[in-house]
């Protein structure tokens, strides 16, 4: 019989533990839970890597199946059937397009295990979709190949679809996915991790060696195609030839001194001088209330984290209008077209020759806006009210 306590047990299959968007709900999810009853184990489908460490702090349980690239080895799927089975889950919520689909068909194979021992399976099952455009053969085969098989199978292998963003639920619906079991939950952001802090510009700037007058533009994500860092860029040289004290503070795994790319790129602009690579951080806690303003160029995008990120610690945003972004910001913000550069630059010509006074207040309107309406613990209430409907339409009280 599943857990019967007033805690909830959630097993949570993943694609992998690295550092993105989902991985990073994934965390606050868990850790939120401490206060309101809830228990972890997490299983990684392909690796172990920083979020590992982070979700055990946070008490989960981390496992690793070790599936590699390819077809999937099918005594792998009956390991992780079998480790369903020994977790005795109310909740199995799979993340992203691999987990929904082999975790739905270990999962499957989990509830044949219980009726071959002659137990009554209760557990549900949960997908996530975290991504807007379903991706095209063109983006990757593989990819498109279990969209498809999602779009197949969503009315009969999971109980429920959870998408992250309204832009999200639209394309999968169109796509095929089943409408009936879909349902939006909005990504939450830890209001208590990411505050406003009126020391942080200053350490910033005294690290960078930049003078008290600097407008800081931070940018924050991975070297990828979908951040559109192109965008960004001839934005920022566009920028810089109207607003000379702008610098531009690029954070993100491979967004450093190694990518040859970027660093051409900066150098054909004539923005070496004003472009601050740092890499991948593990305190943007301690960085984002330093920016005077973040930029989010991305060409697709669900409900970016460092977007809620950044407004938890007041700080104003220009962002692209993909994915629920605009819906995110609201008015505290700027919303431009995606892949337009000019509309960017004049985005972000207009956030910095406002005054602090007025940076400040778009910055403290979008820290209430977070706190009202897209905080972790309003995200974690929701994922727990509607793990209980599921577990009630099969009998189970919560």
């Amino acid at each position: 019989m599943p857990n019967r306590a007033n805690e909830m047990k959630i097993v949570h299959i993943i694609s992998g533990l690295g550092l993105g968007g989902a991985e990073t709900l994934l965390l606050n999810l868990v850790s939120e839970s401490r206060s309101t009853g809830g228990t972890h184990v997490i299983i990684s489908l392909s690796s172990l890597d920083i979020m590992a460490e982070r979700l055990r702090a946070a008490g989960a349980e981390v496992r690793l199946l070790g599936m590699r690239p390819g077809i999937p080895n099918p005594l792998l799927l009956i390991r992780l059937a079998r480790w369903i089975v020994k977790a005795n889950p109310d909740v199995v919520q799979t993340w992203m397009y691999h987990a929904d689909i082999f975790g739905g068909v270990a999962a499957l194979l989990a509830r044949l295990m219980f009726r071959l021992r002659g137990q009554r399976h209760r557990f549900v099952l949960v997908w996530g979709i975290h991504r807007t455009e379903v991706p095209t053969a063109k983006v990757g085969r593989v990819l498109n190949a279990l969209a498809r098989i999602g779009a197949m199978t969503s009315n009969q292998l999971p109980d429920s679809v959870i998408c992250c963003a309204n832009a999200s639920y639209k394309t999968h619906a169109e796509y095929g996915y089943d409408r009936s079991r879909m349902r939006v939950i909005h990504n939450g952001f830890d209001v208590r991790k990411f505050v406003p802090d009126a020391t942080a510009r200053a350490t910033l700037l005294n690290s960078l060696g930049l003078p008290p007058r600097s407008i800081l533009i931070g940018i924050v994500g991975r070297s990828n195609p979908a951040k559109d860092y192109d965008n960004f860029l001839r934005a920022a040289a566009l920028l810089h030839q109207r607003v000379p004290e702008c610098h531009f503070v690029m954070v993100g795994k491979d967004v450093d001194a190694n990518n040859k790319a970027l660093a051409r790129m900066m150098s054909e602009l004539g923005l070496t001088r004003v472009c601050h690579l740092l890499g991948a951080r593990n305190d943007l806690h301690r960085i984002m209330p330093a920016f005077d303003m973040l930029c989010l160029s991305s060409r697709t995008e669900g409900l970016p984290t460092v977007v809620g990120e950044a407004m938890a610690c007041s700080v104003p945003c220009v962002v692209t209008d993909v994915g629920d972004t605009g819906q995110l910001v609201g008015d505290t913000g700027l919303v431009v077209p995606p892949r337009d550069p000019v509309s960017l630059s004049d985005a972000l010509e207009e956030m910095a020759t406002l005054s602090l006074e007025q940076r400040e207040k778009l910055g403290k309107l979008a820290r209430e806006r977070i706190v009202e309406c897209f905080s972790i613990t309003v995200c974690w209430q929701k994922y727990r009210d509607m793990y209980a409907t599921l577990l009630r339409a099969k009998g189970v009280t919560r």
